[in-house]
């Protein structure tokens, strides 16, 4: 019997922290080959080459693909998805897969889906029936009515994919993979977290243990790309009216990502922070311990709603990214106007933790959806709506 190969397209630090569970359990399965595809924000030094931690974590790299164009505009992003459909056909013709595991919403995963769509290639969709804002949204409904089989993080999310005219005999409810890799995590103690920093900071000292600290991440909302500019300013004017200890990453290689990017230089050009500690990117085990001990986690990042709950840290989901998506108890939602920022952080520092709640699942998905791509059944790529 020759092994199925399972091609997987990995783009960003954050989807190769919810594909790296599956891909270490496919390894394990005898009769599953792994064809790994990196592209995009990890072979982009700017955004910190994080296929170093692919490559360090031992997996064999079939191909890298440059496909991004400069310039993180509605324009550039809709040419490197059309470019990515261009480099993945080549990719697939030569790498023949069996299925093609296609991870969440972004632009990068829409080419991946309708490139192993045209090319008669079954999909896997993990993560899928989720509600969200920005492009994201249709995106990633757009992936589900491509793909053959699903894998949902929650019961919630199954139902709106049943209720999309797919087979429920192809759903299943498998929780998130990224839990299965911050469960696996040591989160060691505070000062631990703040130790794992300490060679990336030049100026030694400046972060204090004993005092609070927020984490930040804030992305572009594509579909109100003309405004994120003003959205990271009023951030950063409630972060400095804070006075706490600020580490934040920059953004994501999303439309409008140089326009956050030029927001953040102006403003610290114009208010400089002492107390603001800027990365490009964190391996994943530093970003987890963190996320765990941070005071407040703020920003539009989908790991203040999957991930943080983990550790019943407090967050601040701020504007429209991650609306209508499943959450816990400890996030707070405002909108991107200082004052409601500002309170919301007070709130949350004052609040303290939260209770754990798993609602994305008990960090076993990753051997879950390996096990169910080496077993089901594939027929025809022809896809029918199910009613």
């Amino acid at each position: 019997m020759t092994n199925r190969k399972i091609m997987v397209m990995t783009a960003s630090r954050a989807d190769y922290s919810r594909y790296r569970s599956i891909l270490f359990e496919i390894n394990k399965l005898p009769n599953l080959e792994l064809q790994l595809v990196v592209a995009g924000a990890h072979l982009l030094e700017r955004f910190g080459t994080s296929v170093r931690d692919i490559e360090n974590d031992g997996f064999e790299i079939c191909e890298k693909i440059f496909q991004n164009l400069e310039g993180e505009n509605l324009v550039t992003m809709t040419k490197s998805t059309g470019y990515t459909v261009v480099e993945l056909a080549s990719t697939i013709d030569r790498l023949k897969p069996d299925i093609a595991l296609v991870m969440g919403d972004r632009f990068e995963a829409m080419a991946f889906a309708t490139a192993a769509a045209l090319m008669n290639v079954q999909i896997a969709h993990i993560q899928g029936g989720e509600v969200t804002g920005t492009i994201d949204e249709s995106l990633r409904h757009a992936i589900t009515k491509l793909a053959h089989f699903h894998f949902p993080s929650t019961a919630e999310s199954a139902q709106r994919i049943a209720k999309m005219g797919e087979n429920p005999d192809n759903i299943y409810n498998v929780g998130c993979p990224a839990a299965d890799t911050l469960l696996s995590i040591d989160i060691g103690t505070r000062k631990s977290a703040f130790e794992s920093l300490t060679p990336l900071i030049k100026i030694k000292n400046r972060l204090k243990v004993e005092d609070p600290y927020l984490l930040v991440l804030f992305h572009p909302v594509t579909t109100e790309y003309e405004s994120v500019e003003g959205q990271i300013e009023q951030i950063l004017l409630a972060v400095a009216e804070t006075g706490f200890q600020t580490i934040m990453l920059w953004p994501n290689l999303d439309a409008g990502s140089d326009s956050i990017s030029i927001g953040i230089r102006h403003f610290l050009l114009k208010n400089p922070l002492r107390n603001l500690f800027m990365f490009k990117h964190l391996s994943m085990e530093i970003f987890t311990k963190l996320m765990a001990h941070a005071d407040c986690m703020m920003g539009n990042s989908s790991a203040g709603i999957r991930e943080a709950c983990y550790f019943g840290t407090p967050v601040l989901d701020i504007g429209s990214r991650q609306h209508g998506r499943e959450r816990s108890a400890n996030v707070l939602s405002v909108s991107v106007v200082k004052d409601p920022i500002l309170e919301g952080i007070k709130y949350q520092i004052k609040h303290g933790r939260y209770d754990v709640d798993r609602i994305y699942g008990n960090g076993d998905a990753g051997s879950k959806i390996a096990n169910a791509i080496s077993k089901i059944e594939i027929k025809t790529a022809q896809k029918q709506i199910f009613y």
